[in-house]
């Protein structure tokens, strides 16, 4: 086993010890008071006990399974503006004035505007997660498309392919490894805004739990649960990895080989 493999395997644990160890350090400091700044044991302990009455397990499945299906179509989406917008300039500059106004309004503020349009429930986590987490893998998507080198273009019309082949055969194969960069950015952002929703405008999942444990000064389930959302960051991200190798995995064979 070489030194790298070795490295590799133990960044995340050393990583953890850090982040613990620092903590830990922190709380025994005293500067921020335990009241507010619980030990890393009275964090475990008080989730624990939410372990121990399911409530945590079935808050957890609930705004993950929101996180991943808002991620699916928001991809989905993203990719078939892109499409659309590499086929038609006119396409393209109206799917770009769109993305200018709505991608930098935060999650929160979609909530009210989607209550009121489509009531509680599973439409309106769908419609503010897909809303603000279309754009990087159509951002991402509209680089990649535009970015296919002229060489490749004229050897794929060379051998008579159409625009629907050069696109299908040469330029989305092409393009898939950025927009699987854009994928997993939008897999934090489409955490985020289920975290977001559940505490607005939510009556379960995890950040309905964390605003209802902080009103009640709850402070070490609070901590808890947000250890639990960061690894629902891990785990989606690991999902869009699996997927990208699967898909993209001729592309990491070839940045992996010596030259």
């Amino acid at each position: 086993m070489t030194a790298a493999v070795v490295a590799e395997r133990l960044r995340v644990p050393i990583c953890a010890a850090l982040v613990l160890g620092t903590w830990q350090i922190v709380f025994l400091s005293g500067v921020v008071p335990e009241k507010y700044f619980p030990s890393i044991l009275s964090i475990a302990t008080a989730f624990w006990q939410m372990l121990a009455d399911g409530s945590v397990l079935t808050a957890w499945a609930q705004t993950f399974g929101r996180a991943l299906i808002g991620l699916v179509g928001a991809a989905a989406l993203g990719i078939t503006l892109a499409i659309l917008s590499d086929l038609s300039p006119v396409l393209s500059r109206g799917f770009r004035y769109v993305s200018d106004v709505l991608q930098p309004i935060p999650p929160a503020a979609f909530v009210p505007m989607a209550v009121f349009m489509l009531g509680l429930g599973a439409k309106l986590y769908a419609f503010v997660i897909i809303l603000v987490t279309v754009w990087p893998p159509y951002l991402n998507g509209v680089a990649a498309l535009s970015g296919v080198g002229a060489v490749q273009l004229n050897t794929g019309r060379m051998f008579g392919l159409s625009n629907w082949g050069l696109l299908w055969r040469i330029k989305l194969p092409a393009a898939l490894p950025e927009i699987f960069t854009g994928i997993r950015y939008a897999a934090t952002i489409s955490l985020i805004a289920v975290i977001v929703s559940e505490m607005l405008a939510g009556r379960d999942g995890i950040g309905f739990m964390i605003f209802k444990k902080a009103f009640a000064l709850r402070t070490p389930e609070v901590f808890g649960l947000m250890f639990l959302v960061g690894l629902n960051g891990v785990l989606l991200n690991g999902l869009v990895n699996l997927l990208r190798r699967a898909v993209t995995g001729w592309h990491l064979r070839m940045m992996e080989r010596p030259e």
